[in-house]
């Protein structure tokens, strides 16, 4: 008796511990779900708000069976109101089973949107969610958003593809992903900022320039094209890859330079009350492409310098040309150059902050650009 004492003491804590575990009787079978991983924002032709919600199915995915109809691994529900909170509960009325947010990619603001409404309020159902990642992308498409939630492939989600495309940052014509995060601290400061544009062509997606979101107004006011793109990204230093043009005239053979690193430096000065900035570029990276026109050998010391000088002249054409577009064509600031007024003199960004943009288009920028040379690719060796 004694020695099955301990057992049935075991036993009896054992039989316990089942009803204390946190169990699955909550759970919810993944095909009970719907599982919403992108959102497209639009303004209808009455100019009320059209919500496009792209959710998973889950039973679709991998479905390869040739005998019956594909199925499209996604499905779009749409409805329209006067803002996204009601459309929501309309939208949740057509779907039977229970709405997850949780894995939401991407949010896609339709370009007309996005000029007669600021992004915050547009966005502001999103950061209040407690379901949606702050993590989450947010674009601007040049024609109505919806159209970005479609694909003609069997096995695409068009979200989850958008994103994947916009996080590969193979090339400095793109910008830097932008985050619901992100736009919440730059809305609040009034910072103008930059949205990555998307267009359907040809039915495929794709990275077509950038929305200029004004910082007062916090609407789009413009578009920077694919160049324009680089300039900006050379100018804050946050390209990660990508090639440059290293020949001057159309008429030589092509030359191409290819990023390994970047780095910039916007330096204020204030004299007198008078504000300027120095911008000091550098960059090491390697031969990509040398059509070699003189069968002169790429890793000869003087052809290098030659290619080294003809980079140095397309970054310096690329920043200048989108310094010139950001004062005088927009007026606003969407390269940091008011950050780093801020961090360097504050008592002087408190005097000029509240017309920032305004004042930043009559102030001079000069630009210093050092590009180096390291490697040659396979032909040739590596500089030590």
């Amino acid at each position: 008796m004694k020695k099955c004492k301990p057992i049935l003491r075991n036993s009896f804590v054992s039989i316990l511990l089942l009803f204390l575990l946190p169990g699955c009787w909550s759970s919810k079978s993944i095909e009970d779900l719907n599982i919403a991983v992108g959102t497209a924002v639009d303004i209808s032709k009455d100019g009320k708000i059209r919500s496009t919600l792209q959710y998973v199915i889950p039973n679709a995915i991998g479905n390869s069976n040739n005998k019956l109809p594909q199925q499209k691994p996604y499905i779009n529900v749409s409805a329209t109101g006067n803002s996204l909170e009601p459309i929501g509960w309309e939208t949740t009325l057509r779907r039977e089973g229970f709405i997850s947010g949780a894995h939401e990619k991407a949010v896609i603001i339709g370009q007309n949107l996005a000029r007669e409404e600021p992004i915050r309020e547009i966005t502001d159902l999103f950061f209040r969610d407690i379901d949606i990642r702050g993590s989450t992308l947010v674009f601007i498409s040049k024609g109505a958003a919806a159209r970005t939630l479609e694909s003609k492939e069997p096995e695409v989600i068009p979200a989850i593809r958008l994103v994947e495309i916009a996080e590969q940052e193979l090339t400095t014509k793109v910008l830097r992903h932008i985050s619901l995060m992100k736009i919440w601290g730059k809305s609040n400061s009034q910072t103008s900022f930059l949205l990555q544009l998307i267009d359907i062509k040809k039915g495929e997606i794709e990275l077509d320039g950038a929305a200029v979101i004004k910082g007062r107004t916090n609407k789009m006011i413009g578009i920077l094209n694919k160049e324009e793109i680089e300039g900006i990204n050379w100018i804050t230093g946050e390209g990660k890859s990508g090639a440059v043009k290293a020949y001057q005239k159309e008429s030589d053979k092509p030359t191409y330079y290819q990023i390994q690193s970047m780095k910039s430096k916007i330096k204020p000065h204030v004299i007198g009350g008078r504000i300027s900035f120095d911008v000091k570029i550098e960059s090491e990276g390697r031969i990509a492409e040398y059509w070699n026109p003189h069968f002169k050998p790429a890793f000869k010391d003087k052809t290098i310098k030659q290619i080294e000088s003809a980079t140095e002249k397309e970054v310096r054409r690329l920043v200048v040309n989108t310094t010139k577009k950001m004062q005088k064509e927009l007026g606003v600031d969407v390269g940091g150059f008011g950050n780093q007024l801020r961090i360097k003199y504050p008592n002087v960004w408190k005097s000029v902050k509240g017309n920032w943009d305004e004042k930043f288009s009559e102030l001079p920028i000069t630009y210093d650009v050092s590009i180096t040379i390291k490697d040659y690719g396979m032909i040739g060796s590596k500089k030590n």
